[in-house]
């Protein structure tokens, strides 16, 4: 099982989404967490370091890497948004 720790960026990120998405993002987190390897449900970025995955949820898409046993989510963003960074 894989912890989860967020970024200072994504804790504001996910605390301006609505209180049902934020319920959504969570359990979708905590399903990624009980896998084995969570890179499976997820796509490799390029040229968006630290992270070095991203992984849809709704409308947007979550940033991360892992690290041992650790998630950790870099940004949490609107999909048209996202690849604006």
């Amino acid at each position: 099982m894989y912890n989860i720790i967020f970024s200072n960026q994504a804790k504001k990120d996910f605390k301006k989404l609505s209180k049902e998405l934020q319920i959504f993002i969570n359990e979708k987190l905590k399903f990624y967490s009980k896998q084995i390897n969570p890179l499976i449900w997820s796509k490799p970025l390029k040229n968006i370091p630290p992270s070095t995955n991203r992984s849809r949820v709704r409308k947007y898409r979550i940033y991360f890497y892992t690290s041992q046993n650790t998630i950790f989510i870099e940004r949490i963003m609107l999909r048209g948004q996202s690849y604006r960074v």
